[in-house]
C-alpha cells in the first residue's frame, strides 16, 4: 500500500484514515479477547461449574490430518460423590485411565481442567486484550493528530498525548510482564505435569 509524506497535509489526511482504523480493529480485538478470557477463568479456578475428577474410558478421533479433532469421553465423580451417569465429553486427546480434575458444567455438557497451567493461560490472554484494549484509542488519537489541520492544535493535542503515552507505557510494561510470567509458569506447569 502506498502511503504518501506524512509531512504534508495530504499525506497526514491519508494515513489518519488507516491509523484510526488500526486503533479500532486493536480496541474490538483487544475487548473480545478480555471478555471470552474473563469469562472462562472462573472454571480452571473452580468458581464456576462442578469439581470432580474425570476418569477417560474411551476417546474418538474425527477427521484426518489437520482436520484432525479428538474427544475423550470418560465417567465424571464429583467431588460430593455424585456420579453423572453418562459418558461426558473433554476436548482433547487423553490416554485412556488417566484421572484428570475438571469442572463439570451441566448446562455445557463439558468439562474444563483445572490448576495453574490453564489459569495462566487465561490471565495471558486478558493482559494481551487489555493491551489491544487500551492501544486501540491511541492509535485513534494518533489518528486525530494526524489529521489535525493547525500546527497549534497539533502541538496542543501532541503535549497531551505525550503524557498519555507515558502513562501508557508504563500501563504497557506491566502488562507485558504479567504476561510474560503467567505464560512462564503456565508453560512449566503444563510441561511438568502432563
Amino acid at each position: 500500500m502506498y502511503l504518501r509524506d506524512p509531512k504534508t497535509r495530504a499525506g497526514r489526511w491519508s494515513l489518519a484514515p488507516v491509523a484510526a482504523l488500526a486503533g479500532l480493529v486493536m480496541m474490538l480485538a483487544g475487548a473480545a479477547l478480555t471478555a471470552v478470557c474473563v469469562l472462562t477463568i472462573a472454571y480452571p479456578l473452580r468458581l464456576a461449574g462442578q469439581p470432580g475428577l474425570l476418569t477417560v474410558t474411551g476417546c474418538l478421533t474425527e477427521g484426518t490430518g489437520r482436520q484432525a479433532h479428538t474427544t475423550c469421553y470418560g465417567r465424571f465423580t464429583a467431588d460430593s460423590g455424585a456420579v453423572v451417569d453418562r459418558p461426558v465429553p473433554y476436548d482433547g486427546s487423553l490416554r485412556v485411565g488417566a484421572r484428570l480434575p475438571v469442572q463439570y458444567v451441566a448446562s455445557e455438557d463439558d468439562c474444563y481442567r483445572v490448576g495453574v497451567a490453564y489459569t495462566g493461560v487465561r490471565v495471558l490472554g486478558i493482559a494481551v486484550g487489555l493491551f489491544g484494549t487500551v492501544a486501540g484509542p491511541v492509535g485513534i488519537a494518533q489518528a486525530v493528530e494526524l489529521a489535525a489541520p493547525r500546527r497549534a492544535a497539533r502541538r496542543r493535542e501532541g503535549r497531551l498525548l505525550r503524557g498519555v503515552w507515558r502513562v501508557l507505557v508504563v500501563l504497557f510494561k506491566s502488562l507485558a510482564a504479567v504476561a510474560v510470567v503467567s505464560g512462564l509458569i503456565s508453560l512449566a506447569t503444563y510441561l511438568l505435569t502432563d
